[in-house]
């Protein structure tokens, strides 16, 4: 079932999360480069948070009714509501899972959400083929991270920095490059938003482990969505 805010679009700029329409500065008083507030007053997401709701509203969450979902780290843009079975896991609180291993079974999960922690581990090698691990058959990985797309060159320093919040590494447009020597195999597909209260655009990445999952994909995202690496369908 699509959210309340789908459901009940409002006139002008409104969260597709909650349906707020009162926004403020973001996290340091940051404003969107164009000047407009991004942090909902409602649900509190940011620009990445409304862009990828609209991306899962477009897949359509009636579909996932009988999904067992994992999610590394909270984040509002997928409703835990839509699944089966939703398990939230976070780093370093108790039962928190470490993506470089993932103490769970191969293909236990439809769809496995891991946004913005791939730049925190060491071995993001490793930590790809993990979460690819525990998606199912038929499942999928959404998988995002800072926008790469904002930098062409991956700037990675082999251990956290602090002042970057914990990162080992910022990526740029040739994590292409990563995804062809790690997941040779393995279509990446990248979608491309909007965000509609701020218009600002970003990017993340869809990993669809079968052909039937990828044509799934492209037929809801359309022109939205492009090959980035791996065989095409």
């Amino acid at each position: 079932m699509m959210t309340a805010a789908a459901q009940n679009p409002v006139a002008g700029p409104h969260c597709p999360i909650c349906g707020g329409v009162e926004f403020g500065p973001g996290p340091k008083g940051r404003m969107a480069p164009n000047g407009r507030a991004p942090r909902c007053a409602g649900c509190q997401s940011l620009e990445r948070h409304r862009i990828f709701r609209v991306m899962f509203d477009r897949l359509g969450p009636q579909d996932f009714a009988t999904w067992k979902a994992i999610q590394f780290s909270p984040d509002p843009t997928a409703d835990p509501a839509w699944f089966a079975e939703h398990e939230l896991s976070v780093y370093g609180e108790p039962g928190g899972l470490d993506i470089q291993s993932i103490d769970r079974p191969d293909a236990a999960y439809d769809l496995v959400i891991c946004s913005h922690v791939l730049e925190h581990v060491g071995d993001d090698r490793k930590a790809l083929h993990e979460l690819l691990r525990i998606a199912g058959p038929d499942g999928l990985l959404y998988l995002a991270f800072p926008d790469p797309f904002r930098e062409d060159v991956t700037r990675d320093w082999g251990f956290p920095k602090p002042e970057k919040h914990g990162h080992w590494r910022v990526y740029g447009s040739d994590v292409v490059e990563r995804f062809k020597k790690y997941l040779p195999d393995q279509p990446v597909l990248a979608y491309r938003g909007e965000d509609p209260v701020t218009g600002e655009w970003e990017g993340a990445f869809l990993l669809p482990k079968s052909p039937q999952r990828h044509r799934w994909i492209a037929e809801r995202l359309g022109s939205a969505l492009t090959l980035f690496s791996g065989p095409a369908l």
